[in-house]
């Protein structure tokens, strides 16, 4: 993969390992108690100076009898068998120390009325999961989101989210969630979770930080087809900051280039269309608010002049110091255009009150999605109802010369077989 950037360490976050949050924090499972040798170096050398001198022994052994010769052949082995036995021992692990302060009852921690920077653990435990319905490695299909509509607005987008559909994984590609929701996929152990395809073990349950095997966000990044990233509140600002991700299929921005900046900075220098007059007062509102029981979830859709997922090499070099559109060659390929979708999960975790964001991108040429009924219309009415800013964000003018034709083309095909715009089912995004 050409684009794999992983940013790790110096956040003391590992709820988002848990998706019913947070399992390295509060998950309480008993370990087994690892017993050492149990007998002391001063009994051992009181063994070892019982034993009689050559000269008597025959005597000797006659008058300590049985029990007394077998001491004597312990005292003598002992020193070898401890030898042997020490290094399949153990010590004890260190009891793990919560970083936190003991989580409140919601009303308690009172969070909804909090000042800015300021935030209170608190208690929170999301409704149980149910397994998917006959979800298999093998037969499970995508879901496809076609997150478009006949006009385009700039909007949030944000729609709840149902609990069972935080994490959606299928024949593409956290310690409770994840064996409830796919359990012919994951097991849960005493340690952590067990990958049933791969065969590969995570552990991280009641753990130090230095004791943990692989980095919590790696962890989390291998458990799940989406690219990750952590939020955190500013104290001083009440702003939300990009402090660490594991961002594998970014497409059109780096992790690099985001790292450490609150959002509106991250919107504002990505040229987000209208995010100053329309969206940043109302997302910085809805990050404030955004309580632990109330998840998220919004799509978008880009068209991107090239195959590659992970990185669009039309706006330019991935290392290059600046990217962008101005950069592309205009396409001249219908079947090199493809639609990018993204399904991103917003939920503030309970104990730091930071953000985890959850981003899983679908990927397919237009000639296939435009096979489906309905789709070359309204994908065609939203592109024609972009506005300036809107166009020059998503690279209109370089592809609206080979895409458009196409996609009247293909929306008479569907019309003229009565997949008109009156008999189209509202099932965005869908």
């Amino acid at each position: 993969m050409q684009s794999c950037l992983v940013i790790l360490g110096g956040i003391r976050e590992f709820e988002i390992l848990n998706y019913s949050k947070p399992c390295i924090n509060t998950l309480q499972i008993q370990k087994m108690a690892i017993i050492e040798d149990t007998v002391p170096p001063s009994r051992e050398q009181e063994l070892l100076q019982s034993q009689p001198t050559s000269s008597s022994s025959s005597s000797s052994v006659k008058q300590l009898g049985l029990p007394v010769l077998t001491l004597i052949l312990l005292s003598l082995l002992f020193p070898y068998i401890r030898n042997y036995i020490r290094p399949t021992l153990k010590k004890p692990t260190k009891a793990y120390k919560k970083p936190y302060a003991t989580p409140k009852p919601p009303q308690e921690a009172n969070n909804k009325h909090r000042k800015l920077g300021q935030w209170t653990p608190e208690q929170f435990q999301p409704p149980p999961t149910t397994p998917y319905p006959d979800w298999s490695v093998k037969e499970t299909r995508p879901i496809p989101y076609r997150a478009f509509k006949h006009k385009y607005y700039v909007t949030m987008g944000i729609r709840s989210m149902d609990w069972n559909n935080w994490i959606e994984l299928d024949n593409e590609w956290l310690k409770r969630y994840l064996p409830d929701r796919y359990p012919t996929l994951f097991e849960r152990t005493p340690q952590g979770i067990s990958n049933l395809v791969t065969g590969e073990n995570y552990e991280f349950v009641d753990l130090e930080p230095d004791q943990l095997k692989m980095d919590p966000m790696l962890i989390a990044s291998m458990l799940t087809q989406d690219d990750l990233a952590v939020l955190c509140e500013d104290k001083d600002t009440g702003e939300y900051v990009l402090k660490g991700g594991a961002i594998m299929l970014a497409g059109f921005w780096r992790l690099k280039d985001k790292l450490n900046l609150p959002m509106s900075a991250i919107h504002t220098s990505g040229d987000v269309p209208k995010y100053n007059s329309k969206l940043r007062s109302g997302m910085e509102k809805f990050f404030t608010r955004l309580t632990p029981d109330k998840p998220v979830v919004r799509n978008n859709y880009f068209l991107q002049t090239d195959d590659d997922l992970a990185w669009s090499y039309s706006i330019g070099d991935e290392n290059n110091e600046k990217v962008g559109w101005y950069t592309a060659d205009e396409a001249t390929d219908i079947n090199k255009i493809y639609y990018r979708s993204e399904r991103q999960s917003v939920r503030k975790l309970p104990i730091t009150g930071n953000i985890a964001f959850t981003i899983r991108t679908y990927f397919l040429p237009v000639v296939e999605m435009c096979k489906e009924p309905y789709v070359p219309r309204r994908l065609l009415d939203g592109i024609l109802s972009w506005e300036k800013d809107v166009q020059d964000y998503r690279g209109y003018t370089k592809f609206k010369d080979v895409l458009l034709p196409y996609l009247e083309m293909k929306a008479k095909e569907q019309e003229a077989l009565g997949f008109t715009v009156d008999n189209e089912p509202n099932n965005y995004p869908m």
